[in-house]
């Protein structure tokens, strides 16, 4: 196991190693008599495990340990079901089949739950016939793979130009999401022949994303299994180092086609797109629902980051942009109001110039948050937001400008 493997999570326990044997069905119900029928009919249907408690529980649980093929989730008592479930999404792998049971027999509510992706809804006092059904339902979809109601967040990182630290903020972004908010991630570099996102990491990449570009009709589950290198229990990155002589190009088609497979699989999909200059870079773009954009405060960086910040609205598909002022208090930076006067408004988040914890984590190949609180706190900030997760917002931009 890799050093950042050890600092950003635990090891796989026993349990989430037997996984890959076949549908694993973990259930949480808050009641006896729901218990006792799960302990009866279910062992003989798939292997599974019964927990006392509601979907407040699993949600606690599942933030620290890896998510089974099918979860029993109940709803009786809670005050807001969809809510709540909206919380199980943020730490639950989207490949999961999520069945509900309740106290409610409400059809909105039924609808609302199908809406957002839960495989069935059953009312208590449940009934066995009923309760087998729903479990053979979804044991069958998830042993036969078919693909998920939810998929997981695309987050597209792209650069105003070379240089202003686009690769430094998707590796730290990626590694805050799996550590900070627990979601399982994908982080993905689109630069097959000099990207460093997994240098940044120091692990060395598998020789198999050329292949899942080049031919994505070969490509499988298993396939993407063996390409991505995991860095932590839920950090999984996928690069390359291809020949710098060799002429590639990426068909948009097909990394749209890697990154879907990779969203049924993941909470969060983080690509460091470069400066965008290919067309899979900006198909990238056009898909996420999140884009980064990384810029500094030199006069270069604001010309690009203002030229580069239209030109992406112009062709954005309805993602969220947000903007990141990368160095800030570096060398050479332009003065606040200069740069309020570019810009037109502050960007969203800014992060410190800390040159030396960076260079330092480069080094050992961990995120530089472990180090410099400074840097941690703006990265919390640009993680909980990418994340949807609620954070403080202290002023940081505006105590730069009242420098």
């Amino acid at each position: 196991m890799s050093l950042l493997a050890t600092l950003l999570g635990d090891a796989p326990s026993p349990a989430d190693a037997a996984r890959g044997a076949g549908p694993r069905l973990l259930a949480y119900v808050a009641d006896a008599a729901s218990a006792a029928l799960l302990n009866s009919a279910a062992p003989s249907l798939l292997p599974c495990e019964v927990r006392t408690g509601d979907i407040r529980s699993a949600v606690r649980d599942l933030a620290r340990q890896r998510s089974p093929d099918l979860l029993l989730v109940d709803l009786s008592g809670v005050a807001e079901p969809l809510a709540a479930m909206e919380a199980l999404a943020g730490v639950c792998d989207p490949s999961v089949r999520v069945i509900a049971i309740g106290d409610s027999n409400d059809i909105g509510l039924y609808r609302d739950l199908r809406r957002i992706g839960v495989t069935d809804y059953l009312f208590k006092p449940l009934s066995r016939d009923l309760l087998e059904g729903a479990l053979r339902a979804a044991g069958a979809g998830a042993a036969a793979d078919e693909a998920p109601g939810r998929l997981g967040k695309l987050v597209a990182v792209v650069g105003a130009r070379g240089g202003v630290g686009t690769t430094t903020v998707a590796v730290h972004l990626g590694c805050w999401l799996a550590d900070g908010a627990r979601g399982r991630t994908a982080l993905v570099d689109l630069d097959l022949q000099n990207g460093t996102v997994a240098l940044a990491l120091n692990l060395r990449p598998e020789p198999a994303l050329r292949e899942a570009v080049e031919a994505p009709d070969r490509v499988d589950d298993v396939f993407m299994e063996r390409a991505m290198v995991a860095a932590s229990d839920r950090l999984s990155v996928l690069a390359a180092e291809e020949p710098v002589e060799d002429v590639i190009d990426i068909a948009p088609a097909a990394a749209l086609s890697v990154l879907n497979r990779l969203q049924a699989r993941h909470n969060y999909v983080v690509v460091d797109a470069g400066r965008a200059q290919g067309g899979a870079a900006r198909a990238t773009l056009e898909a996420a629902s999140i884009v980064v954009l990384v810029g500094d405060a030199s006069v270069a960086g604001l010309r690009d980051l203002v030229r580069l910040r239209t030109a992406v609205a112009r062709r954005s598909g309805g993602g969220r942009l947000v903007t990141v002022l990368n160095r800030r208090g570096a060398p050479g930076e332009l003065p606040a109001a200069d740069l309020m006067r570019t810009l037109g408004e502050p960007p969203e988040h800014a992060l410190p110039y800390r040159p030396v914890p960076l260079a330092v984590a480069a080094g050992v190949g961990e995120p530089a948050f472990r180090h410099c609180r400074r840097f941690r706190e703006a990265m919390e900030r640009l993680g909980a937001d990418v994340a949807g997760q609620p954070a403080a917002q202290d002023g940081l931009f505006r105590r730069w400008v009242r420098r």
